[in-house]
């Protein structure tokens, strides 16, 4: 724990008005800003995956909150004098970070659109180094912030990716018994009619 105060107090040496509000607005868009966003995005070009999306991100926001109840981490900010609380006062437990938790949902099910949506390999990989970028920024303004330590960012990061990996999975097995029930009918309709 020691080591991890440690990294916090090293970001936040470098404070600065311009990295105070840069890292609480990317903070904001790790939450319900980076949520909506997606939703309006799945609905207006694949609505199936709004439903799973929100799906997993439920899962991953309730696994999340019990945890934090569970293990009750006190926050960094509370245990180091050297180490400030930038921007709003958070008063749960630090462990796991939801911010990251939620940014890791939002990730996973955009790069998977992108990914199944884009033609380019480039642009396919670009994308999804894009997600990958905004989880680890949107975990880096946690902890400059002041509200975690680098293993609440992995638990939160490892939670979203269980399931929503998970929601990916029951989708497409979910699809593909659909298609095959339909094919089904469309065989019964066809036998149907001779």
């Amino acid at each position: 724990m020691e080591f991890e105060l440690k990294i916090i107090e090293f970001l936040q040496a470098g404070r600065s008005p311009f990295f105070d509000t840069a890292f609480q607005v990317l903070s904001q868009v790790g939450t319900v800003v980076g949520v909506v966003f997606a939703c309006i995005l799945f609905l207006i070009f694949r609505k199936r995956l709004c439903f799973w999306f929100l799906f997993s991100y439920g899962f991953v926001n309730l696994t999340v909150n019990i945890f934090k109840e569970v293990v009750q981490r006190v926050r960094p900010y509370n245990v180091s004098d050297a180490i400030i609380s930038i921007g709003d006062t958070v008063t749960d437990f630090s462990f796991p970070s939801g911010h990251t938790a939620c940014a890791t949902a939002i990730a996973i099910f955009v790069g998977y659109f992108l990914w199944t949506s884009l033609k380019s390999r480039g642009q396919k990989i670009t994308s999804v180094l894009c997600c990958c970028m905004f989880v680890a920024l949107v975990g880096l303004s946690r902890m400059y912030l002041g509200k975690h330590y680098l293993t609440d960012l992995i638990g939160g990061f490892a939670i979203s990716a269980f399931f929503c990996t998970l929601g990916l999975v029951l989708m497409h097995f979910y699809d593909k018994e659909r298609l095959q029930r339909q094919k089904e009918r469309q065989n019964e309709n066809k036998d149907g009619n001779f």
